[in-house]
């Protein structure tokens, strides 16, 4: 009896707990996710956990408290901590997840479609306060976390495309400049090259051939030069005195050829030739040719060679000799190549026309002697360009390897930026994925606790098991026997007479007194269960209509 009184005395006074709670929907974004994607990857139940310890953090929810006023008999007697920790024990979150269809897989899966957000406190009032305040710290704090997390991405990827646009420019700066040193050694030039140095060669074997030519062609206009004289006169007898001196020295020059093949050294001719030829050579103003005086040099060279071998060093002629070879020799040095006989004073057509025609060959031969020597060059550098061309083309492939790579990655980052700036705009006009509040915090009506109904069906039921326990407690501390079945079973042995008990004045008078009690009790508590019922719970006439129409 005890224990149903205590139950009923709890049911009544025990302080309520209201919960008033909010419930957001996950929407997902308008536009379909293969145009425009989020950034936003994870999963609902996982964002929602973070959302979660940020709303919970340790300065909001001491600025919630201070707010509202809340745990004010705690904050007196416990640490602010602690006080923390009991609102966090207080709010209460659920998911509420629904079957849906894959779209990629086609299969049902189970999702997170939306949440609950809910406070528990003593005070109605105070847990819609509470609930309507953390919901909007929700969706407040899901819209900033989606654009940071927008923001982020987008950053990221402007930082890398910038290093990268960097890293692209010095690479394309660097193989710019190998390109302009390595010009022909390109890996990609060989086969021009090699073309290139086939045409260089027959151009080259052909300039030689040219050269070649020319050059036969000079040597017979030399010759031919060298037997003309600018300024010709007709030699006969008693007109020798009327000759120039180089041709008067050219007639001698020939005379003492024709007079050496005819008679010996000692011939007097011969002698007066000789000698008349090397007075006229002499002469300071003789104007020397280089034909002629290599033929002469050419003529005492061999002369004082077989002077040399008949008489030796030291005899007088041999002196002579050497001194007019030597004197030849320094003429020779002196002579330039090109006649340089005056055009205009030069009266004899012929050496007009062999020395115009030498000049010409002589200037073409120089041209192309240079035209040579470029080709000639030309080949030496295709040459080493195609030689040095693999040692080129290992670091040339490096560095086109590393701008194509770079130059690709940085077209890639740019338009995974784009569609970050896409993104981001997105999470902006709140087009993607969100937290739409489809119930706001209502003022609860009932308290979510304590169950009354509940609190005194249990105090019934552990006064009943206490009642049955105290019987068989007492049933087996009473000596007294009951029954001759239990005497038999003491002692082994039957009773031979059993005798019925005999009730006296005062038993009759003690049962009826104890079911009085009980009927009094009884009827108490159903009073006391209706008073609950229609306090804690529902009316009793609204309860009354209710049980009808569930009769029907």
């Amino acid at each position: 009896m005890l224990v149903v009184i205590l139950s009923v005395v709890y049911a009544i006074f025990a302080p309520p707990t209201f919960r008033s709670e909010s419930t957001i929907l996950i929407e997902q974004q308008e536009i379909p996710k293969d145009l425009v994607r989020s950034t936003v990857t994870s999963f609902a139940d996982q964002r929602i956990q973070m959302i979660i310890q940020r709303v919970m953090t340790y300065s909001k929810l001491v600025e919630l408290i201070k707010k509202y006023d809340l745990y004010a008999k705690e904050r007196e007697s416990e640490p602010l901590e602690s006080v923390v920790n009991d609102m966090r024990d207080d709010i209460h979150h659920r998911m509420i997840s629904a079957d849906v269809v894959d779209p990629r897989s086609g299969r049902p899966v189970e999702a997170t479609i939306a949440f609950n957000i809910g406070y528990e406190s003593r005070f109605a009032k105070t847990s819609q306060l509470v609930a309507n305040e953390l919901t909007s710290l929700f969706l407040s704090e899901n819209i900033k976390t989606r654009q940071e997390m927008a923001d982020n991405a987008e950053s990221f990827f402007a930082d890398e495309v910038q290093r990268l646009k960097i890293k692209s420019a010095e690479l394309e700066s660097r193989l710019a400049e190998f390109k302009e040193k390595n010009f022909r050694k390109l890996p990609e030039l060989t086969p021009l090259n090699m073309n290139l140095m086939d045409r260089t060669e027959r151009e080259y074997f052909e300039t030689n051939r040219q050269i070649q030519a020319l050059e036969e062609r000079r040597i017979y206009l030399e010759s031919n030069l060298s037997q003309q004289d600018p300024q010709p006169a007709l030699v006969g007898k008693g007109q020798e005195a009327a000759l120039t001196p180089t041709a008067r020295a050219r007639l001698l020059q020939n005379q003492y050829v024709t007079l050496l093949a005819t008679y010996s050294e000692s011939h007097p001719d011969v002698i007066r030739t000789k000698r008349e030829l090397e007075n006229l050579i002499g002469d300071d103003e003789f104007p020397n040719e280089r034909t002629f005086v290599k033929r002469q040099l050419e003529i005492y060279s061999a002369e004082l060679t077989g002077l040399r071998q008949r008489y030796g060093v030291s005899h007088p002629d041999v002196a002579r000799l050497q001194a007019l070879v030597d004197s030849f020799q320094h003429k020779l040095a002196v002579v330039p190549e090109v006649e340089q006989q005056d055009m205009e004073s030069a009266s004899n057509p012929s050496y007009v026309q062999l020395a115009t025609a030498l000049k010409s060959v002589r200037l073409e031969l120089e041209s192309m002697k240079a035209t040579r020597d470029k080709l000639k060059a030309k080949l030496h550098d295709l040459e080493m360009a195609i030689i040095e061309a693999p040692m080129v083309e290992k670091e040339y492939l490096e560095l086109t390897r590393d701008y194509e790579n770079t130059t690709r990655k940085y077209q890639e980052l740019r338009a995974k930026q784009s569609e970050a700036g896409l993104a981001r705009t997105l999470e902006q006009e709140s087009k993607g994925e969100r937290f739409t509040l489809i119930q706001p915090p209502l003022m609860p009506e009932r308290p979510i606790s304590p169950n009354r109904i509940l609190i005194l069906i249990a105090g019934f039921i552990v006064a009943i098991v206490i009642a049955v326990g105290v019987i068989i407690v007492l049933e087996k501390m009473d000596p007294t026997f009951y029954s001759a079945r239990v005497v038999t079973q003491l002692l082994g042995k039957a009773p031979l007479v059993t005798v019925q008990h005999i009730r006296t004045p005062r038993e009759v008078a003690i049962t009826r007194r104890s079911r009085v009690v009980m009927a009094g009790g009884l009827m108490l508590a159903c009073l006391g269960v209706a008073i609950i019922t229609h306090i804690a719970w529902m009316p009793l006439d609204v309860l009354w209509y209710v049980a009808l129409r569930k009769i029907g």
